[in-house]
């Protein structure tokens, strides 16, 4: 069983009339643990996130929405919060977890791809609102 942890950053922006561009970057947390199954390698996913944005002039209402998924079969997973326990540092943002499994291939990489929706709801948005994030399974890696 191996567990590794990703950091996303994405630089961002929220422009304010009559204030210009204030700092609106956000971070998105990932763990991943990795074991055998007899269906093939399992994954447990959770996820959190950092975001200037909440703290903000007039800030909105954050609900980040995260989904996975992977090269092989092309199963989309979303990660939630439901029945589930999280521990978290003081300014993040939870998302949620899921769990997945696949059939790990010699002849084809086994990728993830991991889409963050801010969920920021505001009448002012930070740019971008979305960003996609890829990592390679096979050696473990960020693509």
């Amino acid at each position: 069983m191996t567990t590794k942890s990703f950091r996303f950053s994405t630089l961002g922006y929220l422009a304010l009339e009559g204030v210009g561009a204030l700092h609106a970057s956000y971070t998105l947390l990932l763990n991943i643990t990795e074991s055998e199954g007899k269906e093939g390698e399992k994954l447990f996913l959770s996820a959190s996130m950092l975001c200037n944005a909440a703290r903000a002039y007039g800030s909105g209402v954050i609900k980040p929405c995260c989904t996975v998924e992977n090269n092989i079969d092309n199963k989309k997973y979303v990660l939630d919060s439901k029945d589930k326990a999280f521990a978290l540092m003081q300014n993040d943002i939870l998302i949620g977890a899921t769990q997945c499994s696949h059939k790990a291939s010699k002849n084809i990489q086994s990728i993830l791809k991991i889409c963050l929706n801010t969920g920021y709801t505001s009448s002012l948005v930070p740019i971008p609102k979305k960003a996609t994030h890829y990592i390679s399974l096979n050696k473990f890696k960020q693509v």
